[in-house]
Formats: C-alpha cells, structure tokens, sequence
C-alpha cells in the first residue's frame, strides 16, 4: 500500500468526516479568530501513513514536526460536487478517541475517487466543531 496504488471500495469507507472551508473573522477589538464552517458531510476512508508518524502534544496538538508533511490519506467518492481546494479542512469524529482536525495539503484524483493529503493538526476532546447555520454567530452592534 505504498502511496495511492491500493485500490478503494466503497466498503473501505468508515469515517464520517465533514468538509470544512477556512475564513478570518474579525471580532470585538480587532481579535482575528479563525472559523471553519461545515460545507459537507461525507463518508472517507482516512490512512494513517505508517512511516510518517504524528507527534500529539497533551494538549492535544501536533508538535515537532512541518506543518507542509502529509501524515494521512482521506479518500472520499469522486462525485461530491464540491471544489477541493488547499484552503480546506476535515473534522472527524471518532467512536471512541477524540474528534480530530485535519489540515488538507493537496489531493489526486482517481478514477471514482478523490485521495486528499493530509496533516493531522489536533487530536483533542476540546477540538472546536465546525460551525454551520445553527451554530452561535456574532452579533453585529
């Protein structure tokens, strides 16, 4: 299973994952935060690559290692009529361990499938969701 030569079914794909764009916004006293809003809710098949190991600090983000280094594979189905961009995100929730944010760093196609490199950036009970609609927006004064 050396890089994208495995072959994926849709069997393969266990992991809820959701989507996520990246924008600043700016708060109350020029505060900078960063929000990533759920664009979609798909299934994927997520590989830790064994020889690129992630460093989790006990607090639950990534440590000693460059921000630019694919620690995983996500594979989704190729017709999720969105565009994947670098700018992306994936949050996924896990059954038993903590959610997890992914930073994407590119992707391939393939034939019906889409493989996105990734960085594991936290690994956390106290990672943020994704916000959607229904998530508490700031007031405008």
């Amino acid at each position: 299973m050396a890089g994208l030569e495995f072959t994926t079914k849709i069997s393969d794909l266990r992991n809820r994952i959701s989507l996520c764009s990246m924008r600043d916004v700016v708060e109350e006293g020029g505060v900078m935060t960063l929000a990533r809003d759920n664009i979609a809710t798909v299934w994927a098949r997520v590989y830790a690559q064994p020889h690129l190991p992630s460093f989790i600090s006990p607090y639950g983000y990534a440590v000693m290692e460059s921000a630019d280094r694919a620690t995983h594979l996500i594979t989704v189905r190729y017709k999720i009529d969105l565009d994947i961009s670098t700018a992306a995100w994936v949050y996924e929730v896990r059954r038993k361990s903590p959610p997890r944010w992914y930073k994407i760093l590119g992707f391939a196609e393939r034939e019906d499938f889409i493989t996105m490199h990734a960085h594991l950036l936290e690994r956390s009970d106290q990672a943020p969701p994704p916000r959607n609609q229904l998530s508490a927006q700031p007031t405008k004064l």
